[in-house]
C-alpha cells in the first residue's frame, strides 16, 4: 500500500500544473490558436512571452471598464495559485481563464495571432521577418 502512494505521489508531481488543477487550462486557447493561426505554433510560446502579450499587448490596450472586469475576473482566477508552485505558469493560466470568464479569450488569442511571433519548437519563438 505504502508503495502505490509513493508512485501516486511521483504521478501527481510529473502531471501538469493549472489554476484549476484541472486538465488542460491552455485547451480553450490553444484551440483558438488553431483556429485562428496554425501555422505560426503559438501554442509554444514560452510562460514569459505569453505574459508579455498579456500586461502589455492585451491588458493595457483595453478599456478601463474592461480592464476592471478582466482584474476582477483575474484575482478570482489567481486564487488558485496561491499554493501553487508553477508560478508564472499558473498565472498565466488564471489570467486566460479570467479573459475566457469575460468573453475576452478570442479576441486575446486573435491578438497572438496577429502578434508577427512564429514559432519553431517550445520558447522557441520570433517575430516573422
Amino acid at each position: 500500500m505504502t508503495k502505490r502512494i509513493g508512485v501516486l505521489a511521483v504521478v501527481a508531481a510529473l502531471m501538469p500544473l493549472t489554476a484549476s488543477g484541472q486538465g488542460d487550462d491552455y485547451g480553450p486557447y490553444h484551440a483558438l490558436l488553431a483556429k485562428e493561426c496554425p501555422a505560426q505554433h503559438l501554442e509554444l510560446l514560452s510562460p514569459g512571452e505569453l505574459d508579455d502579450l498579456i500586461e502589455v499587448n492585451f491588458h493595457d490596450a483595453l478599456p478601463g471598464s474592461l480592464q476592471t472586469r478582466l482584474d476582477t475576473a483575474d484575482r478570482t482566477e489567481k486564487e488558485a495559485c496561491a499554493n501553487a508552485v508553477a508560478g508564472l505558469a499558473c498565472f498565466n493560466v488564471a489570467y486566460l481563464r479570467a479573459m475566457s470568464d469575460v468573453n475576452l479569450l478570442p479576441r486575446f488569442a486573435k491578438l497572438v495571432c496577429a502578434s508577427g511571433l512564429s514559432c519553431k519548437g517550445q520558447s522557441d519563438c520570433a517575430r516573422a521577418d
